[in-house]
């Protein structure tokens, strides 16, 4: 385990010998906090154990014939397992005698098995998938950008994964059926968007004339590298190919049947207020996506503070450059200025593509200004693929391999340039890549101080510290000097109104009772975005209820802890030993994140 240190922070020898002394604490505690750690790591092991496709996002072979379990027996197992290690953690160990950072993993283990269990207590509220998480889209996903084929074992995997489409949609769709008969349905408006993200995984060759299927593609282009016999490899495309054809078409044709027959059975055509217990089950989300105790009113009024501080450092900009009018004014004209966007065809992608590789590389070149190292996984900016492009965000990361040999990603839509306007494309790049959620989650993925546990991150765990981490780093590239052109950071100002406004329409939506046509009419009138845009995010927050929440919450506090240390620290506060505090123990919730600062300013202080 790395250790708080001279060569990590860059102090003076006493003070991270001081600090070395708070975190590791006295050498006789060091057994109670190893036993812990002991554990940690074999319930890292058991949760991989049970999932292969987890074990596959970490680059392991575990099960790599297979998918998941979804059956209720199994679901059983999970939760009985999930209660066995709560009491284990609560009954088996001391805290007390454990140094101070393994007892904040303590801490964070403890509280997040019991909000799984109370996540439990909503399962059926819980929307299984949506337009750009699900299984419909995982599955690909794990075979075009986890599953490796180095030999043929690899490859007989490949198709057996294939093979077994059609028995993990059968145990899927028997929950979906299920929560329909117990009433529990998805809004009326994704439906259709889930559709067509099932429609395009299974078009293309083979399944029809068009180019080929991604996964017909990554599959022979994988084998084409492997070294093995011609023959061999035709028998291997062969068999593929007639999965594809059968139990993986199979599987998808099933999903949309059902999807299309629930999406004229609904009735949930807003927020979820409409369900059983709706306002109690969007408490809970805001308090699990935000990881504070914030109410929803205190969510929407806060979303509503931000976007008038927004709003007055956006009209700021607008005088600088120049502009005769009002703020809407001024962000109409950006939306209808063609000098704004690349021309909507394959030459303007290339230069929207080539524009935004070199502002990575700008900001790869600047990264450890702000941070002790680079990170050790390497980054790529792609476009999406077909299957998901037209239900996607504007942009997405998705990690990569901890060793390295499967690099980050930024994926970024490109299916109507009209959509991608250049003043955004910055803050976007920091937000997904450097110094956003690249930075972060490499850095926590390739450090080996850090419990296997605390490094793996589930879309709706611990999204303030994910989501706001990514907010920040739009903001801490403007502190590094980056947006120069105005416009530039305009887009910046623009999407941080569009998460202050997230506050506003998620707690509209959900606990404000407002419609599906008044959260659209909202965002045409208070954001540059088209109006396409805006009926996209919408869907969002209706088919993700509580994740916009937690982007705002996430940036304010690391904004406000960073503010907190400098004040503290003066002129000893190091801006690369903050973000180390903040990353150092993995994927924690924010009051974890704010223990660990306060606790290093205390050593830090006590040194001096």
């Amino acid at each position: 385990m790395r250790r708080i240190g001279m060569t990590r922070f860059g102090t003076k020898a006493a003070a991270a010998f001081a600090a070395v002394a708070f975190f590791t604490g006295a050498f006789a505690a060091e057994d109670e906090g190893a036993r812990f750690a002991r554990f940690l790591s074999e319930v890292y092991e058991a949760r991989t154990a049970e999932s292969p496709m987890l074990a596959a996002e970490f680059g392991l072979d575990t099960g790599r014939d297979r998918w998941d379990n979804l059956s209720p027996a199994a679901h059983a197992q999970r939760i009985e397992r999930i209660r066995a290690e709560l009491a284990r953690a609560e009954q088996d160990f001391d805290p007390a005698a454990m140094d101070a950072r393994r007892r904040l993993q303590h801490r964070v283990f403890v509280a997040e098995q019991k909000l799984l269990l109370e996540r439990e207590r909503w399962r059926d509220h819980l929307y299984p998938m949506n337009q750009i998480v699900g299984l419909h889209l995982d599955v690909p996903g794990v075979l075009v950008n986890q599953h490796p084929v180095r030999n043929a074992a690899d490859a007989e995997a490949y198709l057996s994964r294939i093979n077994r489409t059609d028995r993990l949609f059968a145990q899927f769709i028997e929950d979906l059926e299920r929560r329909a008969t117990a009433g529990f349905y998805m809004p009326k408006s994704v439906y259709p968007l889930l559709i067509h993200g099932a429609e395009r995984v299974i078009s293309g060759a083979p399944f029809d004339e068009g180019e080929d299927n991604p996964i017909w593609a990554d599959f022979r282009r994988k084998l084409a590298a492997v070294d093995m016999p011609a023959g061999d490899k035709a028998k291997l495309e062969a068999k593929v190919r007639v999965a594809l054809l059968g139990p993986f078409r199979t599987a998808y044709s099933d999903l949309i049947a059902v999807l299309r027959r629930q999406a004229e059975e609904t009735k949930i055509d807003g927020g979820v207020w409409q369900l059983p217990e709706g306002d109690a089950f969007y408490a809970f989300l805001v308090r699990q996506f935000t990881t504070t105790d914030m109410t929803p009113d205190e969510i929407h009024e806060l979303g509503l503070r931000e976007a008038d501080r927004i709003r007055g450092e956006m009209e700021g900009i607008m005088r600088r450059v120049g502009f005769q009018g009002t703020l809407r004014d001024f962000m109409a004209w950006l939306k209808a200025d063609p000098r704004f966007y690349f021309e909507n065809s394959d030459v303007g992608r290339e230069a929207y593509m080539k524009k935004a590789r070199d502002t990575v590389a700008a900001m790869a070149a600047r990264i450890t200004e702000v941070f002790h190292r680079k990170p050790a996984i390497p980054l790529e900016v792609r476009r999406f693929e077909p299957y998901r492009e037209k239900t996607s965000p504007s942009g997405y990361y998705e990690a990569g391999a901890p060793d390295g040999s499967r690099p980050g990603a930024i994926y970024l839509g490109l299916a109507d340039m009209s959509k991608a306007a250049i003043y955004d494309l910055d803050a976007l790049l920091y937000h997904e890549g450097l110094p956003g959620h690249h930075m972060q989650i490499s850095t926590i993925l390739s450090d080996p101080g850090i419990p296997q546990l605390r490094k793996i991150s589930f879309w709706w765990l611990n999204s303030a510290f994910v989501e706001g981490w990514a907010l920040y780093a739009e903001r801490l590239a403007k502190d590094m000097g980056f947006y120069e052109d105005p416009y530039a950071d305009f887009g910046r100002l623009a999407g941080e109104l569009w998460r202050a406004y997230r506050l506003v329409v998620d707690s509209g939506l959900h606990h404000k009772r407002w419609t599906r046509e008044q959260a659209i009419q909202f965002l045409n009138d208070n954001t540059t975005s088209p109006a396409a845009a805006n009926e996209a995010a919408v869907d969002r927050y209706l088919a993700v209820p509580g994740q916009a929440t937690s982007f705002m919450v996430g940036m304010k506090r690391f904004l406000d802890l960073r503010a907190k240390a400098q004040d503290a620290l003066g002129d000893r506060f190091d801006i690369r030993d903050f973000h180390q505090v903040v990353l150092e123990n993995g994927y924690i919730p924010l009051w974890a994140v704010e223990e660990a600062v306060d606790a290093w300013i205390a050593a830090e202080k006590a040194a001096n």
